[in-house]
């Protein structure tokens, strides 16, 4: 839809022509953007080569240390994607306040980040975890699980990056009026991402990230002051009579030029343009209880968010646990930089659409604000540029992390790990760059034959097997939980998911699928270990492991993860206080509206309807209360904290055949 808009919308402006002959300096800027990626790849290149003469070339190509700037930089990139700067403008145009929910969203993260990030940082710097899923490998010791999490890791990468890859052509064919056809966008797409891996593997993509947030924030800070310099900050355009208000006829036929002005009382054709509440009263009306539950769950889900692959390698390339907290601290404050932007571009569409030409009116809420503002002066245009070059950005910083991520799970934990323990590391890195080429192949197919308005329902799977990994990592890191257990509720709730996406959801409209399905998983995984015997379950992971200590490697991790080993890790650090953790989660569902009346009218406040100011404010205290946990996160001392040199993976510990006390598995 973006593409077709788009291109309507400059042919009617100048012939074709014409257009590619005004649209030189952003063509120019996108060339010197891509220039810089190529010079800080060749940066990276040499910057892997010098990582892999001293300690081999898996940690070189997968992982890396990296200090604050860079982190917070990379870790910004990989949180927005392409869907923060075109999908929530999108979410805004229709659903209004309703967006607000991406501001929470992100502050819900990074609470499931200082959750279970100190404890798998610490893990990893002391057993010398490079997969995403290692700590999977080292807590359960079992081929089954391994598979499983690996499975529910890289699938939902591989719709990830069929969305983006399908975005990015959309977004090339629109800026070069179809010039570029769709098959031809996404090979670019393959051609960049996959040569970036192959020059300097994780340094590639953190590098890479770091241009592309710089670009990203200077969009995002710069877009509210555009907007409200030419149609009014949100307190002057909310309001029914705000003095940008006109009226147009709503039934002008000719799609190219706007409508025509028209007085009120003229006729009963005529229609309110340029102030929210005039347009949209709607928005200023009590969510539905629909909305609500929505709301709701979308929060809850977002604590999966964390376990992606991609996410959890963050964690681990960190140069110490005080650059992570530090990133951590900065991404409370992201959100209201980042998502802000996106829901006042969604807004002043929704506001000014019916004074808008038809052509415009079909259009994005991006698409279609990028197009007026194009119009209005030089300023203005610079700014498009740096938009479209930020969307570009997204896209793009989102793609190659998640592809190293999942590439970084099967070469390590499944092709290393498990098909060919005794591999070389250069034949566990040409694993991962052939998983790479593959999973672009998957993409790109899947993207010939699906749009991003198709892809919605396989998101909705994709979300629901990222969730199935909560207890495994969760309970793992915890408590003593049983690898059984974990198991079966993993299988029961993969196959309550399958078959509840086929057959339909029995809480239709209450809960979503992908929350029932996780709800079954925490059942089973609480009924087997209140009623399976200890020794049944150990019975059953022994002979397993027995079976496979010779075709499986865990030798590099030492003895079996223990609770205890974990309570030993964290013995030097003091971890963020988990009754503020809880407090945030609490806030999150507090920030929902279930206290008001569906559909009554809500007073404004600061152009927000009240119930909107409630949750932004509680927001606001959320991201106090952020703050307060990422302070009191106390990190081993500078001595022990660092990162570990690089080394093979084949190292074998002597302590591989301990056996735990029992209280302590």
């Amino acid at each position: 839809q973006d593409s077709r808009c788009f291109s309507l919308l400059r042919t009617m402006a100048a012939s074709e022509s014409e257009h590619q002959s005004s649209n030189a300096l952003l063509y120019a800027v996108v060339g010197v953007y891509v220039l810089l990626l190529i010079c800080t790849a060749k940066l990276a290149h040499a910057r892997k080569q010098r990582a892999a003469a001293v300690g081999g070339e898996v940690r070189a190509h997968f992982s890396g240390s990296y200090g604050a700037a860079v982190l917070l930089l990379t870790t910004f990139s990989t949180v927005y994607s392409g869907f923060t700067v075109t999908g929530i403008p999108s979410e805004a145009y229709h659903r209004g306040f309703v967006s607000l929910r991406w501001i929470g969203a992100t502050l819900i993260i990074v609470a499931g980040m200082l959750l279970l990030y100190p404890r798998l940082r610490r893990l990893a710097v002391q057993r010398g975890y490079t997969s995403p899923n290692d700590f999977i490998a080292d807590r359960y010791r079992t081929v089954r699980l391994r598979i499983l999490c690996a499975a529910c890791g890289c699938i939902p990468m591989l719709i990830y990056l069929t969305a983006q890859m399908i975005s990015f052509a959309a977004m090339l064919e629109g800026m070069t009026l179809n010039a570029v056809p769709k098959w031809a966008s996404m090979l670019v797409f393959c051609v960049v991402i996959l040569g970036l891996e192959m020059l300097g593997g994780m340094n590639s993509v953190v590098l890479t990230d770091a241009v592309q947030a710089v670009v990203m924030l200077c969009s995002f800070l710069a877009v509210p002051f555009f907007l409200g310099a030419q149609y009014g900050f949100l307190p002057e355009m909310a309001p029914a009579d705000c003095r940008f208000l006109v009226h147009v006829t709503a039934n002008d036929t000719e799609s190219s030029l706007p409508p025509r002005q028209c007085s009120v009382a003229e006729s009963s054709g005529c229609v309110a343009a340029g102030c929210i509440a005039a347009v949209r009263p709607e928005f200023y009306q009590y969510p539905s209880r629909s909305d609500t539950w929505d709301i709701a769950f979308f929060l809850l889900n977002m604590l999966a968010a964390p376990l992606q692959p991609h996410m959890v390698q963050r964690a681990y390339i960190a140069a110490s646990d005080r650059d992570l907290r530090l990133v951590m601290a900065a991404m409370l404050l992201a959100p209201f930089v980042a998502q802000t932007p996106g829901i006042l571009i969604g807004l002043t569409k929704s506001a000014n659409d019916p004074g808008w030409p038809s052509v415009v009116q079909d259009a994005t809420a991006f698409s279609a604000v990028t197009d007026q503002l194009l119009q209005t002066g030089p300023a203005q245009y610079f700014l498009v540029t740096v938009m479209t070059c930020s969307t570009l950005a997204a896209i793009m910083s989102t793609a190659d992390s998640a592809l190293m991520g999942a590439s970084s799970v099967v070469s390590i934990d499944l092709f290393k790990g498990i098909i060919y323990p005794s591999a070389s590391t250069r034949a566990v890195v040409r694993a991962g760059e052939l998983n790479s080429f593959v999973f672009c192949a998957a993409a790109f197919c899947l993207g010939m034959f699906l749009s991003v308005k198709e892809l919605g329902a396989i998101i909705v799977f994709q979300n629901g097997m990222l969730m199935q990994m909560l207890p495994a990592f969760g309970l793992g890191l915890f408590f003593a939980v049983k690898e059984l257990a974990i198991t079966c509720g993993m299988v029961v709730g993969l196959v309550s998911l399958v078959i509840m996406v086929l057959a339909g959801n029995p809480l239709d409209g209450y809960v979503p699928v992908i929350n029932v399905a996780v709800l079954f998983n925490f059942v089973f995984v609480a009924l087997i270990q209140a009623t399976v015997p200890e020794s049944c379950s150990g019975e059953i992971q022994s002979k397993e492991g027995s079976e496979n200590d010779g075709a499986v490697n865990h030798g590099h991790f030492g003895a079996k993860l223990t609770l205890c080993d974990v309570g030993e890790a964290m013995s030097t650090s003091r971890e963020p206080s988990t009754i503020l953790i809880l407090l945030m989660l609490a806030l999150g569902l507090i920030s929902v509206p279930w206290y008001g009346t569906p559909g009554e009218p809500e007073p404004m406040i600061a152009g927000l309807p009240r119930w909107g100011l409630v949750q932004c404010l509680i927001w606001v205290a959320l991201f106090a209360v952020g703050l307060v946990a990422t302070w009191l996160w106390r990190p081993p001392a500078s001595s022990t904290q660092q990162s570990p040199p690089f080394s093979d993976l084949t190292a074998t510990s002597p302590e591989a055949t301990q056996i735990p006390p029992d209280d302590c598995k």
